[in-house]
Order: structure tokens, then sequence, then C-alpha cells
């Protein structure tokens, strides 16, 4: 159970890692504080440099899921369980000297612009939706406005839904917070309407494509490593844009690993050194667009990395959480069961019954299989009432 590459190889000996977002006021942002606590040990085993993870995911219990599915258990030297242990942490490492990995840039009071891997105002550059005009050609990049919020009213004339709202300043955002799709005039009369409340300088308008396949194309790269392609899965978003997982697929189009592969060389002509995935959609017409640019780990990045040794042809990444404290433990042995019949493969699992007063555990994790329907038979266990259809 090895990974195609270790975030060790990829950003050197000397670096740590902190996947959670940063406690910092951002509109753009997932604002669930236990769920970004559960991600923060997504990554572990495919780093092989310490991570600072959460407290709630280093119990027997989680280990207990890796040694069951054969995964050495990495204790993890750095954990949190307050924003002040959190932070405390980053700025030792600063005074250490550390190349401190991140998703997402921290504020300047939190983390030092030199603590960083890679220049750290063009890493949020990179990831910002503006950005993506001034990075690659045009012609993989759909019709779109970037314009100021006072401006907004005259502008909007001259586009009809349906389109898509994006923030246009220098916020990142993820997993598809911060985008909302107007189908209708109402819909998007109100999508201004909640920017405007955000006191966003700036608006993209896009134009909604007709999406045949919606990719995430993922590469790395260092120095030593040079660009390499790590492998590109379909996403699954629910009607609101929002991100939902990642499902494996027998072949990808060349041409969206052409259009990938020529994001990324403009981004390491920019200084990016790294894990990116880009979002590209294939259009009814055939066309392969972008319409975000991920210069960071992605969801599915574990998932590709392991996808030679799970196999098997399907992986289906995804996150899952109990319904209530009272579930925890019939959610916990459910995910056990699967461990065990070799069908779903543990990254993180978050311990609802590690705080004084219980919440619901959560699981993050790859299932692996011959078919998707075999995947999706046994998921509906993990998956909430109302996808359950009950």
């Amino acid at each position: 159970m090895k990974p195609k590459y270790t975030l060790r190889q990829i950003y050197g000996d000397n670096a740590v890692y902190t996947p959670r977002t940063p406690y910092s006021d951002n509109p753009w942002m997932m604002d669930d504080p236990h769920k970004l606590d559960a991600l923060t040990s997504r990554e572990v085993a495919i780093a092989d440099i310490p991570v600072l993870v959460h407290r709630a995911t280093q119990t027997e219990k989680a280990q207990e899921l890796h040694q069951l599915a054969g995964l050495p258990w990495i204790e993890q030297p750095y954990s949190y369980e307050t924003q002040e242990e959190y932070l405390a942490q980053i700025q030792a490492w600063c005074k250490e000297g550390k190349t401190i990995v991140c998703q997402y840039i921290h504020d300047l009071e939190h983390m030092d612009r030199q603590c960083y891997w890679m220049d750290a105002e063009k890493f949020n550059e990179l990831n910002t939706k503006a950005y993506i005009d001034h990075l690659i050609d045009s012609k993989y990049v759909p019709s779109r406005l970037n314009v100021e919020t006072y401006r907004l009213s005259d502008a909007i004339k001259n586009w009809q839904p349906p389109v898509v709202l994006k923030p246009g300043d220098d916020s990142p955002t993820s997993g598809g917070y911060g985008v909302t799709i107007c189908h209708n005039k109402e819909e998007l009369t109100e999508g201004l309407r909640q920017f405007r409340m955000t006191g966003t300088e700036s608006i993209i308008i896009e134009e909604l494509l007709q999406t045949k396949d919606n990719y995430s194309c993922q590469f790395v790269y260092s120095e030593e490593l040079g660009i390499q392609y790590l492998g590109a899965s379909q996403q699954i978003t629910d009607d609101n844009g929002i991100y939902e997982g990642n499902i494996i697929v027998d072949k990808v189009p060349e041409k969206v690993i052409e259009v990938g592969k020529h994001i990324m060389e403009r981004g390491v002509e920019e200084g990016f050194v790294g894990v990116a995935g880009f979002d590209l959609i294939v259009t009814e017409a055939g066309d392969v667009q972008a319409i975000d640019l991920n210069f960071r780990q992605n969801g599915s990045t574990s998932m590709l990395m392991f996808h030679d040794a799970l196999g098997k042809p399907i992986n289906k990444f995804s996150s899952y959480s109990a319904q209530s404290p009272q579930q925890n433990n019939y959610f916990y042995q459910t995910i056990k069961k699967y461990i065990k019949q070799g069908m779903l493969f543990p990254l993180s699992f978050y311990d609802g019954d590690y705080f004084e007063e219980s919440v619901p555990s959560r699981f993050v994790g790859v299932w692996y299989a011959d078919t998707l329907e075999e995947i999706e038979k046994r998921e509906k266990e993990l998956l909430p009432e109302e996808k359950n259809g009950l």
C-alpha cells in the first residue's frame, strides 16, 4: 500500500504540512469547524512528513481502521484541539525554520510570509478565481467578465441567465463555496444581493457551460520530479455546485490531460511547486474549458496516489458523517465491515466520542471495486437519510 508519490518527495525533507483552513474571516470557505478539523488527516497516508492534525483524528478507533486496511499507523507528533494551540504550533514551526506547506494563505499575524514553501503571495494569487484569465490561453476559459461591484448594474444588462457568479477579489475559495449558479433572473437577482452583502469589491460573471463531463485533472511538480501527471477523476457536485467527491474513470480524454498540462506548465513558470488539480469541463460540443484552478492538494489527491496500489478499476473518494452522536458506533462498525471486506480504504476518521460532549463522527475514504454499482449499493449504509431515499 504505497502511494505514487509522497509529500516528502514533492516538498522536501524539512517540510511540514497543515491542511487546516485558516482561522480567519472568509465568506467563501466552509465554516463547519468539525468538518474542517476532520479533514486535517486526509493526506497523512501520502505525507511522510509531519502533519498538523486535530487530536480527534488520532484515537484508537482511527488506528484500528488503518491496521485493518494494512496501513501502518503513523502517529503524528503535532496535534491541536483549539485555535490557540493551532496558531501556537504554526508560529513555533516558523521559529524553527521549518518549510510550511499549507492549503491556503494564512493571515500575516498568524504566519510569516517567509515560512511558506513557495512565494506566499503568488500561491494565493494562483488560487484566486480572477487569475485564470492572466494565466492560461483564453480558448480554455468560458466567456466571463470580472466587474467591480459598483458597476454591476450596468454590466449585468449584457448577460442573460443561466450564468455563474464568483468572487473576483483575491480571497481563495474552497469546495464550490462562493460559486452561485443562476438559472433564471430571480436567482441572479438573489445571487447578486448575496454578493453585495459580503462586501465583495468585484464579481465574476461567467457563462454556465453545457457540461458533458467534469474532471479534476491533477499534476505534481518539484525540481527533482519535474511535472508529473498524477491522474484524473470525474467530480461529483450537487445542484448548487458544492463538491461532494470524485470517481476514477477508465478513460480520460487526451485533450483534458493536454489542457491540464498546459495549465500546470504556466503555474510552474510562475513559481509554483507542489500538487495541483484543475476543474476541467468537457462541453456537449467537445471543448475543454477550465472553470477552477486549485494549486494545492485536492480532495481526491490521495485517491489518485493510491489508485494503482488498490488494484481495482473503479475508485470513489468521498466523506461521510454519522447522522447523530447516538449513531457513532453503528457508523464506525459499518466502516469496519467494508474495510474488512476489502472495499473501503480509510484516510481519516474523526472520532466524535473523543469530545466531552459527543458530536457525530466523520470519515474520509476511498471505495474500490470492479464496478461503480457495487460501490453505490454498499455506500447507502453511510449516506444521510435524504440521500438514501429514506
